[in-house]
């Protein structure tokens, strides 16, 4: 039995998909296996996960139709050998020490999660850093310095990549699969809460793709209505449990909840029901975002705008998608 097994999720990345399993091949960590879980690919993505399959035994391919990729995680934990598990992007890599580094500080401090950081890279090549500290380290012991690193400092990321997790910790969790745009987010909290202890490592071992065409710079359709509810209903049960983190908890929903009007302005499709709860929460909770020291200026400045000038905003934002395409 391998000790790591690394899923992979796969729709649609056809051009991506051979390097980043050829980086987990490349690891110098070499006791792991490899989940590929082909979510209806059309695009002749499947075969390419047929095709590793026959060539190494400690690949193995799945094809499930279309579902997301909450559920293709689901379904690969379920298939799961391995003691601990890692999430790989189809259309990112690892750098080839990142899993001997993360199983190492996970045998050293015996943490529920450890996780490194990411560096962006898009197309052209251009290099990005939007994660580096300066700490040796970041240890949390509880679950509200959890909830501090991912909502106020942002170190502990929503997204399932960058971190290894004991497969415990899956037993229970809502991998809320009915949702398709923040479900990570909703699942990392859960996982995090019951982490333990959490380890953050200021090493960039994961390569993050930024792409046109994915969900994250697509156009709005009916499952950011969706997120943007999920989103609310997330944020009031979070300021609930952790009452002192209510300012970094708000701050960090307002900044994603107004990423539906960006989506809504990309495919010109404007939803004037979720138009208007943005503008009431953003008004609501102004004084909140302003005086925020992590909230970015241009976030700031956005909120003002969406909520009381939203025709300016919109405006605005065309002029810059049509010159920049994101």
């Amino acid at each position: 039995m391998s000790e790591i097994s690394v899923i992979i999720p796969v729709y649609n990345t056809k051009p991506y998909l051979s390097r980043c399993i050829d980086s987990v091949l490349k690891q110098t960590y070499e006791d792991w296996e490899l989940l590929l879980v082909d979510d209806g690919s059309t695009d002749g993505s499947g075969q390419i996960c047929d095709e590793y399959a026959q060539s190494d035994s400690r690949i193995k391919a799945f094809h499930n139709r279309n579902q997301g990729p909450a559920a293709s995680r689901n379904y690969g934990i379920r298939e799961a050998a391995g003691n601990f598990v890692m999430f790989v992007d189809s259309d990112d890599w690892l750098d080839e020490e990142m899993l001997r580094t993360m199983y190492g500080h996970m045998q050293e401090t015996g943490a529920g999660i450890v996780c490194c950081i990411f560096k962006d890279i898009d197309g052209h090549g251009k290099i990005s850093h939007p994660q580096l500290f300066h700490e040796e380290c970041i240890d949390c012991h509880t679950a509200e310095e959890c909830m501090y690193q991912m909502h106020h400092t942002r170190h502990l990321t929503g997204s399932p990549c960058t971190k290894l997790f004991r497969r415990e910790l899956f037993e229970g969790i809502d991998f809320c699969s009915n949702v398709t745009i923040g479900e990570d987010y909703a699942m990392i909290v859960q996982l995090a809460e019951k982490a333990g202890r959490v380890r953050i490592l200021p090493l960039e071992l994961y390569f993050r793709y930024v792409r046109k065409g994915s969900i994250s710079h697509g156009g709005y359709t009916n499952r950011h209505k969706q997120a943007f509810d999920h989103y609310m209903r997330i944020r009031k049960e979070l300021i609930r449990k952790y009452p002192a983190l209510t300012s970094d908890i708000t701050a960090f929903h307002t900044e994603y909840e107004m990423a539906v009007i960006t989506a809504m302005c990309r495919n010109d499709r404007y939803d004037k029901e979720v138009l208007n709860k943005l503008r009431r929460d953003l008004r609501k909770n102004m004084r909140n975002t302003l005086r925020h020291p992590v909230v970015p200026l241009y976030m700031k400045g956005s909120a003002v705008l969406i909520a009381y000038a939203q025709p300016v905003f919109i405006f605005l934002f065309r002029i810059l998608y049509h010159m920049t395409g994101r």
